[in-house]
C-alpha cells in the first residue's frame, strides 16, 4: 500500500506552501484516487470536476459512478484549511442532502461521511511534513487511509424502491438545480449577448406568459428538466440514461418536452457547467432506481399493495398524480400555494365528469355521452387530472372493439388541455399517454395529445422561433383550439387573489362583471374580481358566449356565491346559462364555517379557502333555474359521498337570485324583508375600502425586538439562497430579496439598540 501511495506522498514532500493552492496537488490526487478505484471495482469511474467560480457552491471535486448511477462525492480543500469548520460549512451540508457517501480531505486529513455522520476519520501525514523531503510516508496510516477510501468506494449507489422516497430525492435536486439556473439567467441577462438559456425565458415570455420571471422560469425549467429524465428512464427501462442520450429516450410524440430537454446540448459551455453536474446527479439517482418497484408502487390500486383507504379514495386512478403531488410539496410548497397549484382529488373529478356525462345524455340527448365524436369536444383549461378521468368515461363507454378507432377519431382529435406551468404539462402528457397505452394504444410518429403549453386566459399571436420549432407549433395550434367552438369545458382553475393574468383581452372581459343591472358595482376596490379563478370563469363563459349551447363544470374556490363584490358576476352568469348546479362543499377556515349538526368539517384541499362544484349549462329552450345543495363533513367523508352520488341523486334547493344582490346560497326570505327595514351600512359608513392585508408575517411582524433583530440581522448577513430556504421566501415583483438585503446593509444594523432611525428603516423594509 505505501507503494501505491509514495507519488502522492512525494509531490506533498516537495510542495511549496507558500505558492500552494486548492488545485496544486489535485493531479497527483486524482490518481491516487482512480488507483484505489480500480483495485475496489473497474466499473468505478472517478470524475474530476473542473474549477468553479469560488463565489459560487458548485459541484463536490469528484464524483465517483459505477453503471452511470453516482456512488458518492469527495470534496478537497487546501492543506492548511481546518476540516472541522469545512464539515459544519453550508457547502458540506448542501452535499449531504444529495448523497449519503461523501469523502472530505485537505490532502493530509480524510473524512469518510455516511448518512450524514462521520463513519471513519484518518491522517495520512502531519502538516510539519509539507514541503520537507525528508519526510517518510508511515505505512500504518497509509493502510487506514486506504481502507477509509475503500470503504467509501464499496457502498452501494442509492438505489430507490419507494415512489414517494424518489420524489423527494427528485425534488431535493430540483430545488438546487434552480437556484442555478435562476444564477444563470441573472448572469446573461446582466452580461449581454444572452445564452441559449434566456433565450428560452425571453420565448416563453413572448410566446406563453408575459408576466414570467426569471425567478419563476428557473424554477418552471428546473422541475421540467428534472421530469423529462425521469420521462427519459421510464422509456429507457433497463437502458443507462445519460445527459448525450436523454433526449433520444422520449418519445417523438413528446416533441416540446424532447425539444426543452434539447437544452442538454448545451453544458459542456463553461458557463452550464454547475446546472450540468446537478443534472448528472438527477441522472445518478434514476439510473439507480429500481423501477419494478417504483411501477409497483405507482400502480399500488392495481393490487401490487394495499393502500390505505385515503390513499385508495384518492389516487385510484391516477397514480402519476400521486408522484407529482408528493413531488412537488417536497419541492416548492410555497410556489404551490402561491400559484394555487392543487391537484383536484380523484372523488371530486369522478363526480363531475360524471355529472358532465349525465348532463350530455339527459339534457343534451346525447346517447353515448362522452364517447360520441361527432358532437362532444371537451377542454381542460387548466389540465390535471379531468382529461383522465373523460378517457375513463369514454372506454367505459365503448366496446372494446372499438377502442383503437376512438382513439384516433375522437380522443385526439376533440380533446385538448391548456396548461401554462411546464411540469404540470409534462405530467399530463405522461399519465393520458400511460393510460392509452395501458389500453393498448400506441401512439404512432406524428400522433399528438391536444395539451398545449399555453396560457389559458391570454390571446397570443404566434410567433416564429428556427431555434424553437416545436414551441412555435405548440402556441399556434393552442390559439386554434381558443377559436374553436368547444361544447365541455371542466377543470380546476389556480386560486390566486394576487393574480399575474393582467393582460389586455382579460381585463377587459372581467368589466363585464363590474356591472349589474346595467350599473357599475359603486365600489372603489373590486380586487377579489382579479383572482385568476373568476378569470378562468369568464373565459369559460366568453367561450360559451360563442356557442349555442354547452356546459362548463368546475371546481372553484366559493366565494362568489355570496360575496357583495361577486353580485355583477351572478348577474352575468344568470345570462348567459339557462341552468346553474352549485354544491358547496364548505371547508372555509376563514369564516369558521359549522355545519348546521355541529360536526367537525374540513376542506378537501390543503387551504383555507372553500370551495365549490359548479355545473353551468347553456341550451335553448332549457327552462332556467339556480339549484343549491351543501356537502359538509370530514374530507374523507365528503370523498365517499362524492363518489358514491350522482347529479341527480341530491337533494337541490332552488333558488330565486334577485336584485341587488343575486346570491347563489339560500335565504330565508322572512327574515330578509325583516333585515331590509333596518338602516342599510352605507348609511352609516359613507366610505368603503377593504382592510389591510400583510404578506410574509412570518417575516415582518414579531412581538418581541429581539426577535425582529434576529431576523433583520439574517438579512445582514446570510446569503440570498440561504435565505430564501429559511423564510420561504419568493421573490415577486414589489419584493426582491436582493433590494430588501442590500439596503439592510446600507443602513448598517449592527447592534440591535445602536441605531433606532436605521432600526426603524430596516423594519419598513420587511
Amino acid at each position: 500500500m505505501s507503494d501505491l501511495f509514495a507519488p502522492y506522498f512525494k509531490a506533498i514532500k516537495e510542495l511549496d506552501v507558500s505558492e500552494a493552492t486548492e488545485h496544486t496537488l489535485r493531479g497527483p490526487l486524482e490518481n491516487l484516487l482512480k488507483f484505489l478505484a480500480a483495485r475496489a471495482d473497474s466499473n468505478i469511474a472517478v470524475i474530476h470536476e473542473p474549477k468553479r467560480d469560488a463565489n459560487r457552491l458548485g459541484a463536490p471535486d469528484f464524483k465517483f459512478k459505477v453503471h452511470e448511477a453516482i456512488l458518492g462525492y469527495l470534496e478537497n480543500k487546501k492543506i492548511d484549511e481546518s476540516l472541522d469548520s469545512v464539515l459544519q460549512s453550508t457547502q458540506i451540508a448542501k452535499y449531504k442532502r444529495l448523497s449519503n457517501n461523501i469523502v472530505v480531505t485537505n490532502y493530509l486529513e480524510w473524512v469518510w461521511l455516511q448518512d450524514g455522520h462521520i463513519a471513519k476519520r484518518e491522517t495520512l501525514c502531519q502538516r510539519s511534513d509539507v514541503g520537507r523531503r525528508r519526510a517518510r510516508l508511515d505505512p500504518d496510516k497509509a493502510e487506514k487511509v486506504a481502507g477509509l477510501i475503500g470503504g467509501f468506494l464499496s457502498a452501494l449507489p442509492q438505489k430507490l424502491a419507494d415512489a414517494k422516497k424518489l420524489a423527494a430525492a427528485l425534488a431535493m435536486r430540483c430545488h438546487d438545480l434552480r437556484d442555478f439556473l435562476r444564477e444563470e439567467l441573472e448572469r446573461q441577462e446582466r452580461e449581454p449577448p444572452p445564452g441559449r438559456l434566456y433565450g428560452l425565458y425571453e420565448f416563453f415570455t413572448e410566446a406563453v406568459f408575459y408576466e414570467l420571471s426569471l425567478d419563476e422560469f428557473a424554477n418552471a425549467f428546473a422541475q421540467t428538466l428534472g421530469y423529462g429524465l425521469f420521462l427519459a428512464k421510464l422509456n429507457a427501462e433497463a437502458d443507462a440514461v445519460t445527459l448525450q442520450n436523454a433526449k433520444n429516450h422520449i418519445p417523438a410524440n413528446f416533441a416540446l418536452i424532447r425539444e426543452l430537454v434539447g437544452f442538454l446540448d448545451e453544458l459542456e459551455r463553461p458557463e452550464y457547467q454547475d446546472i450540468k453536474w446537478l443534472l448528472e446527479e438527477i441522472l445518478g439517482i434514476m439510473n439507480a432506481l429500481d423501477l419494478a418497484a417504483i411501477h409497483a408502487d405507482l400502480a399500488f390500486a392495481k393490487g401490487a399493495r394495499h393502500p390505505t383507504e385515503e390513499e385508495r379514495l384518492l389516487f385510484d386512478k391516477d397514480p402519476y398524480v400521486y408522484f407529482y403531488e408528493d413531488f412537488l410539496n417536497a419541492y416548492d410548497e410555497a410556489t404551490r400555494k402561491g400559484r394555487g397549484v392543487y391537484y383536484t382529488p380523484p372523488p371530486v373529478v369522478s363526480f363531475i365528469v360524471q355529472a358532465v356525462e349525465d348532463i350530455l345524455k339527459r339534457t343534451f340527448g346525447i346517447r353515448q355521452g362522452l364517447a360520441d365524436r361527432k358532437r362532444v369536444t371537451v377542454l381542460d383549461f387548466a389540465t390535471g387530472t379531468f382529461l383522465l378521468e373523460v378517457l375513463q368515461r369514454i372506454f367505459e363507454g365503448t366496446s372494446k372493439g372499438l377502442h383503437q378507432r376512438i382513439v384516433k377519431e375522437h380522443v385526439l382529435e376533440n380533446l385538448y388541455g391548456f396548461e401554462f406551468l411546464i411540469a404540470p404539462y409534462t405530467v399530463a402528457h405522461l399519465k393520458l399517454s400511460q393510460f392509452l397505452q395501458d389500453k393498448g394504444y400506441a401512439m404512432q410518429d406524428g400522433e399528438r395529445l391536444n395539451i398545449y403549453l399555453t396560457n389559458t386566459l391570454e390571446p397570443i399571436e404566434p410567433q416564429a422561433n428556427w431555434l424553437l420549432p416545436a414551441l412555435t407549433l405548440e402556441v399556434k395550434a393552442a390559439q386554434a383550439i381558443k377559436d374553436r367552438p368547444i361544447l365541455v369545458i371542466t377543470g380546476n382553475p389556480p386560486y390566486s387573489g394576487h393574480s399575474k393574468n393582467t393582460g389586455t383581452w382579460i381585463t377587459k372581459e372581467i368589466d363585464a362583471y363590474k356591472k349589474v343591472d346595467g350599473k357599475l358595482l359603486g365600489e372603489k376596490n373590486v380586487k377579489w374580481l382579479q383572482d385568476d379563478y373568476v378569470k378562468f370563469i369568464r373565459f369559460a363563459q366568453w367561450k360559451m358566449e360563442q356557442v349555442e349551447e354547452g356546459v362548463v363544470a368546475i371546481i372553484t374556490n366559493h366565494s362568489f356565491l355570496d360575496n357583495p363584490t361577486f353580485r355583477g358576476m351572478r348577474h352575468s352568469l344568470l345570462q348567459t346559462f339557462n341552468q346553474l348546479y352549485v354544491l358547496d362543499l364548505h371547508g372555509n377556515t376563514r369564516k369558521k364555517e359549522q355545519p348546521p349538526a355541529g360536526a367537525k368539517d374540513e376542506n378537501i384541499f390543503d387551504i383555507a379557502q372553500g370551495v365549490a362544484v359548479s355545473l353551468m349549462i347553456k341550451k335553448k329552450r332549457l327552462r332556467r333555474a339556480v339549484y343549491h345543495a351543501d356537502l359538509w363533513g370530514r374530507r374523507h367523508e365528503k370523498y365517499k359521498t362524492l363518489l358514491a352520488t350522482k347529479k341527480d341523486d341530491i337533494e337541490w334547493t332552488k333558488l330565486k337570485p334577485s336584485a341587488p344582490a343575486y346570491l347563489f346560497i339560500p335565504q330565508d326570505e322572512a327574515l330578509r324583508k325583516e333585515y331590509e327595514q333596518g338602516w342599510l351600512l352605507t348609511d352609516i359608513f359613507m366610505k368603503s375600502s377593504s382592510g389591510i392585508i400583510s404578506k410574509r408575517d412570518k417575516i415582518a411582524f414579531h412581538f418581541l425586538r429581539e426577535d425582529l433583530y434576529r431576523v433583520l440581522n439574517d438579512f445582514d448577513v446570510l446569503e440570498e439562497t440561504s435565505l430564501k430556504e429559511k423564510y420561504n421566501f419568493r421573490d415577486s415583483r414589489d419584493g426582491k430579496i436582493s433590494f430588501v438585503k442590500k439596503h439592510i446593509q446600507d443602513y448598517g444594523i449592527k447592534d440591535e439598540y445602536s441605531s433606532p432611525k436605521s432600526f426603524k428603516r430596516c423594519c419598513i423594509l420587511l
